[in-house]
């Protein structure tokens, strides 16, 4: 009897030993739980920040060139003058373009060598640079009106920088996969609508694109 006493007993003190370390383990396993999830809310608030300072970077880029142009299509060549050639496209559009309006004008090396290098140009005031615009959206031009014989179509459109340029290829191809009618670029912002009645739907970021849907 006194061995079955001291058999129970010890029984019994395991027992309360295994409910103490389960209680532990169970406390352990808690705050684990808190750790983790205090991690993860502390990348998705990295990723957050991480987010919005890139959004911010592209922005201010973007603001950088809110009076440019970039002119894709008309061929270089080695005595080209650039002043000269923006002069024409604002004779082709009916806006004057003069040497006083406009800051800087160069051709950019493009990524792929065997592309013809684009045309920017930086206009003084942002209210030339829209009327450009607009009246480029309404106009076809070629590559004729600047005296070369290949009638290729010139494109006038807003420098983008190259995140915006980046985005704007990811939502392109979304359109496409979507069937959606339009993408387009308004005062250094990228906009897509389904159709002509669906609401627009502007894309800041990679996310946004999955917006195209």
């Amino acid at each position: 009897m006194r061995e079955f006493r001291k058999s129970l007993e010890f029984m019994n003190d395991e027992l309360e030993k295994t409910k103490k370390e389960q209680i532990e383990l169970l406390k352990e396993n808690k705050a684990l739980k808190e750790a983790n999830a205090k991690l993860a809310a502390d990348c998705e608030m990295l990723k957050k920040q991480s987010s919005e300072h890139e959004q911010r970077l592209t922005a201010s880029e973007q603001y950088s060139r809110n009076r440019n142009i970039e002119i894709k299509g008309i061929p270089q060549s080695s005595d080209e003058k650039l002043l000269e050639t923006l002069h024409r496209v604002g004779e082709r559009l009916n806006v004057p373009v003069d040497e006083s309006d406009v800051e800087v004008c160069h051709r950019v090396v493009s990524k792929n060598v065997k592309d013809t290098p684009n045309i920017v140009a930086q206009f003084k005031s942002r209210s030339k640079r829209d009327m450009v615009l607009q009246k480029a959206k309404k106009m076809r031009i070629t590559s004729e009106d600047f005296g070369h014989s290949q009638g290729t179509p010139v494109f006038i459109n807003e420098h983008l920088s190259p995140a915006m340029k980046h985005l704007l290829g990811m939502a392109i191809a979304k359109k496409k996969a979507q069937n959606w009618r339009f993408v387009w670029t308004s005062n250094g912002k990228i906009l897509a609508r389904k159709e002509e009645s669906a609401p627009v739907v502007r894309n800041r970021t990679a996310q946004d694109v999955e917006k195209i849907a």
